[in-house]
């Protein structure tokens, strides 16, 4: 496989992870903090950015900067809650737009546990 589309198969991955037999969303989120602070998180998305500059795709970057900002914005507020320690439970999300993306996400990740003889998955 070309390495150019490695980090897109790594990407899928993350996906399917969350279907896996002992999958811990809050490990994830505390292992995440602890290795990304903020000021982290804001180079990283600078970087991002500076990468996919080109003067062709001008209007790719203006997304990319839009969704670049609310990730930020979202991160900093689910920190905030934590520290904080507002209650989550009234962060009111539709999961309706993403449950068919979830749902074809679990049929891609059993496809592979039933087709591969050394699962690691389960």
């Amino acid at each position: 496989m070309r390495s150019n589309y490695t980090h897109l198969i790594l990407l899928d991955l993350v996906i399917y992870e969350t279907h896996r037999t002992g999958y811990n969303p809050v490990k994830n989120v505390q292992d995440f903090w602890h290795n990304y602070p903020l000021s982290t998180i804001q180079g990283y998305i600078v970087a991002f950015q500076l990468c996919t500059s080109d003067k062709e795709n001008l209007n790719g970057n203006s997304q990319l900067s839009e969704f670049s900002v609310e990730l930020l914005r979202t991160l900093i507020g689910y920190l905030m809650i934590h520290t904080h320690q507002m209650d989550l439970g009234k962060v009111s999300i539709s999961i309706e737009v993403n449950k068919e993306e979830i749902a074809t996400s679990k049929a891609i990740s059993d496809f592979f546990r039933r087709v591969s003889p050394s699962n690691t998955n389960s």
